[in-house]
């Protein structure tokens, strides 16, 4: 007989480490929300989350939150996850619209927009032309997530999004705009998503 810890051994060889970006959105920060419950949720030997924490997030700019990008994310392969919160989404889009990348293991792009923003101030962030072609080619799982009660980014926007990168859309009958402020601090449904697609579901 073949001991159990033959099988634990082999299927840890076998787990390749899973590096995953979260970016924040507007006026937020890497302890805002939901996000340090979700990184101490999924975190372990083969999971790593990282929180960027985007300059000047009051008064947000493309190009800096770009190139911040650009000087902190240094890993990425077919193990690595993009997660955007509102802001965030279109910001890793225009990242992942001029980096020219291997395939990425997934994309999660929660209350997200693009090519019309209710907020005046984030105009800027649409200027750029994305390649939804490219986007598409270079990412293997693409999810929209959003609430039909959202307040700040109406889902419509969310569902133009999915539909533009040809995403799962995800419709929650709850959540408004996933904000600790509506009392929004942990977001279960994420972390099974991401547990899932890293195969960590027993």
């Amino acid at each position: 007989m073949v001991p159990f810890f033959y099988f634990i051994t082999k299927r840890t060889i076998k787990m390749k480490k899973h590096n995953i970006y979260l970016i924040h959105g507007y006026t937020a920060s890497p302890d805002s929300n939901w996000f340090q419950n979700f990184k101490q949720s999924l975190e372990n030997d083969f999971i790593e989350v990282s929180i960027l924490e985007m300059p000047d997030s009051l008064a947000p700019k493309l190009n800096d939150w770009v190139s911040y990008m650009e000087n902190h994310i240094k890993e990425i392969d077919e193990n690595t996850i993009f997660i955007g919160h509102s802001l965030g989404c279109i910001s890793i889009l225009n990242f992942l619209n001029k980096f020219k990348t291997t395939k990425i293991k997934g994309l999660f792009l929660i209350s997200g927009f693009v090519e019309s923003s209710p907020i005046p101030e984030l105009i800027e962030f649409l200027k750029p032309k994305l390649n939804y072609n490219h986007l598409k080619e270079i990412t293997k799982t693409r999810v929209a997530i959003s609430a039909i009660d959202d307040d700040i980014i109406p889902y419509q926007y969310s569902k133009t999004m999915a539909e533009k990168l040809d995403a799962k859309f995800t419709l929650l009958k709850k959540g408004k705009h996933f904000i600790d402020r509506d009392g929004f601090t942990k977001f279960p449904f994420l972390v099974k998503e991401i547990s899932t697609l890293v195969n960590l579901n027993k």
